[in-house]
């Protein structure tokens, strides 16, 4: 029967990467609970939801093999409440485990483990790999994320778009890409032994995929990703591994999605726009959300009229001599993407009010945002974001 003593520190971050996958399966409570098995004197913490699994493996002290589910939310809980620096998890009868330290005993009550998904052992070598930088995946997933579209009829912008791309004389790179059709955030890595990484035309992955791969990727050095035989994205970091199924849409051709060249090209502040944005926020409305920027001569008057809350107004320094513009967008949109990025200044490019505008950066090097525009005459009656 299992009986491992390993470090609560540890254990307890493979645990919070298994609290979002182990959800509530009412219809196959097994999903909702973690399985622990003990092999070849380690100790192994799968979840999957049939969608998404992972697997973190953890030098341990054992007495026995075994293996055996518990409830992940009980389980995190619990261990989060423990105060010493290991803990030993012991199988007990009636499918029970239970957790100790030198003050603590306690049990969980459990599910068979021969009802626990059969999970097909990962293999390095059936998976050609490229290495990840752990920091830029972290970036790019934050870069790209918030316009992943929720709408759930466009099932082909449910996901962020990886593709492995080479043009304007960069060399090889991979891009991610989303949209949820009002605005579109590119974020480019370039991870060593990229040829290893071969996503054919291009793969689609859910929110929820990359939100657990951003979580293995904070404090890891590099991850290791690729393809694997079952068209899964493979990931794998140290002495962990997650695996996900890709989604079925085809992502449209973001190449054609760009806007003509722009006419003109103007540099922000970051935070002054972000704080400006932040302090407008309680003007905002369900049905009303949208913030003009006037841009005048060395000024850009920030603006909210909303007719449901109230008014709000700010002017900003900026270096501006051409002819006088106004030009609106929900203001989440501007927000979420200056949010993400570390530059100080940002540009903003445009041709005209009619056609989205473009966000770039000096120092967020293949990030692009392009977001879409508001007139003021189609706010006559309000407009929900």
């Amino acid at each position: 029967m299992l009986q491992a003593k390993v470090k609560k520190e540890d254990f307890l971050k493979g645990l919070s990467q298994t609290s979002n996958i182990a959800g509530k399966f009412h219809s196959m409570p097994i999903l909702s609970n973690v399985l622990l098995e003990t092999q070849d004197g380690k100790l192994v913490l799968s979840a999957t939801d049939l969608e998404i699994t992972y697997q973190a493996y953890y030098e341990c002290e054992t007495g026995g093999d075994g293996r055996i589910t518990v409830p992940a939310k009980t389980l995190i809980d619990t261990v989060k409440g423990m105060v010493d620096e290991y803990i030993t998890l012991t199988e007990k009868e009636n499918q029970t485990l239970e957790i100790s330290n030198e003050s603590f005993r306690g049990s969980i009550y459990g599910l068979s483990a021969d009802d626990f998904p059969r999970l097909a052992p990962f293999q390095d070598a059936e998976v050609d790999m490229a290495e990840f930088s752990g920091d830029a995946l972290v970036d790019s997933i934050g870069k790209t994320i918030n316009s992943v579209s929720t709408n759930t009829s466009n099932f082909n912008l449910a996901g962020i778009y990886w593709i492995k791309e080479s043009k304007d004389g960069e060399g090889e790179t991979v891009r991610l890409v989303s949209s949820d059709s009002n605005r579109l955030n590119v974020a480019t890595m370039r991870p060593a032994g990229i040829e290893k990484f071969n996503p054919e035309q291009g793969v689609l992955v859910s929110r929820k995929g990359l939100n657990e791969l951003k979580g293995m990727a904070e404090g890891a050095e590099s991850v290791m990703i690729g393809i694997n035989s079952s068209k899964q994205l493979a990931c794998r970091a140290e002495g962990s591994v997650l695996i996900m199924r890709l989604l079925e849409g085809k992502f449209p051709d973001y190449n054609g999605l760009m806007p003509p060249d722009p006419t003109v090209t103007l540099e922000m502040n970051r935070r002054e726009v972000t704080d400006t944005l932040k302090r407008m926020t309680p003007m905002n409305s369900p049905k009303y959300r949208v913030v003009f920027f006037r841009f005048s001569q060395d000024s850009v008057l920030v603006t909210i009229e909303n007719p449901e809350v109230g008014h709000a107004e700010e002017k900003l320094p900026i270096e501006y001599s051409g002819e006088e513009m106004v030009v609106g967008f929900d203001p989440r949109h501007i927000l979420e993407a200056l949010i993400s990025i570390r530059s100080e200044r940002f540009r903003i490019s445009y041709v005209d009010v009619k056609t989205p505008v473009v966000l770039t950066a000096h120092d967020d090097p293949g990030w692009m945002c392009i977001v879409s525009t508001i007139s003021p005459k189609d706010t006559s009656a309000g407009r929900a974001g």
